[in-house]
């Protein structure tokens, strides 16, 4: 986890709260903690979705100069 953190405020409505006070009984886990892990893993897969994009444009563009 990194050092130093921020505050981030959001406002949800109260059945995707309820969802997630639910999520963090059964996880075991403050509703913080599973916010952190889903931004993280949305993160994660944007993150992976943009650099297979990017080497297939690579690969497009070395078979387009072949």
């Amino acid at each position: 986890m990194p050092d130093k953190t921020t505050r981030l405020t959001i406002l949800i409505d109260s059945s995707t709260k309820q969802k997630l006070e639910i999520l963090s009984e059964e996880t075991d886990l403050t509703i913080s903690q599973v916010i952190r892990k889903l931004i993280r893993d949305h993160l994660h897969q944007y993150e992976n979705k943009t650099i297979n994009i990017s080497n297939n444009r690579e690969k497009l563009d070395s078979s387009t100069h072949a």
